[in-house]
């Protein structure tokens, strides 16, 4: 849909969630071309002749949220569950062996399908993670923000050099729309020597991340030097990692390999003075708690983060399980789980705290003038003698609009 440069898009809504959190009944959002330039009371709210008017009634107005963990080409095994005999790490082996079988034309369709579900869900900006390159192409050309992180785990340690340097200088590489990030698929999946080019040679913009301490078995291999992880890192080259009793957050940090501003996925086998470690890093820990339940794993100490502020973040891993990509669905899980938190603060894990996370503090994340104009519009059941936030997590809220960079790319008003 186009309008004209000078053609300003006024929403007005019931209730707008504020820049401090707050919530302003019958206001007014603003956008010209992709900034947000307005937001407060309907009133107050300039209008021309040439402005384009939208009444969203009795809506939400939110900022788009930020899912900061997916795998959008493992959508192409879609529906591969974990059964109760499996371990995790047989389970991932046999996931991402049939990611490998899967021709390249039916996992850029599965991505696709992916973005559409993310945007329907009220997903502005996606942080993917990728180990075969196809997301990156494909989300450049989508109406939706992105960071793809470059994902390594060669199959083949003998090539991991010539890959590792491949992708530091993809790193440096500028994208006219999507950012980019890199790092290990997790602790064990290269060298220490590997990792440590990653974090000194990589693009001054990239992002880095990693999946940490995610299991009991990663746990295990690391602390005892046995289960069925072992197995599976050990199976084409040495354990390289030296004696690692205390676990492999414990070994990460000993080692330097977590640098500042990192971004951490899971986390869920790390203790307090390692929280600490990662808010001392001003680092990021992404959560995907339906996948963490799903899987058996034990629960992030978040009580613990919060109180040590480490900065957290959401994720919903993939389709492959829990089988959905939708941030509501996440925030009903945990609030059931954590009704003690305040919807105001889990809120901001998806939107301030990703943002901050992307380094995009001053250009996403909150309804605020010169911001860039990516809002999203709800509607759910309410109650007058109810908390509005507190509902928004209970209840299945409709996503009606998804504004993108100043785009509608979903309209259901």
């Amino acid at each position: 849909m186009y309008f004209p440069d000078e053609m300003e898009t006024v929403y007005f809504a019931k209730w707008i969630l504020s820049e401090a959190g707050d919530i302003l009944e019958n206001g007014a959002v603003t956008v010209s071309e992709n900034r947000i330039v307005f937001v407060g009371p309907r009133g107050k709210a300039r209008r021309s002749p040439d402005d384009r008017i939208v009444n969203l009634g009795d809506s939400l107005i939110l900022p788009g949220f930020i899912n900061m963990h997916t795998h959008l080409e493992e959508g192409v095994v879609r529906g591969i569950q974990k059964s109760g005999e499996e371990t995790f790490a047989a389970w991932s082996a046999k996931k991402q062996s049939r990611v490998r079988q899967a021709t390249s034309e039916s996992i850029c369709t599965s991505i696709h399908l992916g973005i559409r579900e993310l945007l329907a869900q009220g997903i502005t900006t996606v942080l993917d993670s990728s180990k075969t390159g196809l997301s990156g192409p494909i989300l450049e050309e989508q109406s939706i923000r992105a960071w793809v992180i470059n994902e390594l785990s060669p199959e083949d340690p003998a090539q991991e050099q010539d890959i590792v340097r491949k992708a530091i200088s993809h790193s440096k590489e500028k994208s006219k729309k999507t950012g980019s990030g890199i790092g290990p698929y997790a602790i064990y999946s290269l060298s220490p020597e590997s990792q440590y080019e990653i974090i000194n040679h990589r693009g001054k913009d990239a992002l880095w991340a990693t999946h940490m301490a995610e299991s009991a078995e990663e746990l295990q291999a690391f602390s005892e030097k046995k289960g069925d992880l072992l197995f599976q890192i050990t199976r084409k080259r040495p354990w390289l990692f030296g004696d690692t009793s205390m676990g492999s957050m414990n070994y990460a940090i000993n080692s330097g390999l977590i640098p500042e501003h990192a971004i951490c996925f899971h986390c869920n086998y790390v203790n307090g003075s390692e929280l600490d470690y990662l808010a001392s890093k001003n680092a990021s820990v992404v959560l995907c708690h339906s996948y963490m339940r799903e899987m058996g794993h034990k629960s992030f100490p978040l009580d613990a983060a919060l109180n040590r502020e480490v900065r957290i973040c959401l994720g919903t891993e993939s389709v492959t399980s829990p089988g959905f990509m939708g941030l509501f669905d996440e925030l009903f899980s945990l609030k059931l789980s954590y009704p003690h938190i305040s919807p105001a603060e889990m809120i901001k894990w998806v939107t301030i705290n990703a943002a901050e996370a992307l380094n995009m503090g001053d250009s996403l994340g909150t309804l605020s003038k010169g911001k860039l104009a990516d809002l999203i519009a709800v509607r759910f059941a309410h109650d007058p003698n109810a908390e509005l936030l507190e509902e928004l997590m209970t209840e299945e809220p409709e996503v009606v609009l998804v504004v993108v960079d100043g785009e509608e790319v979903v309209v259901n008003y």
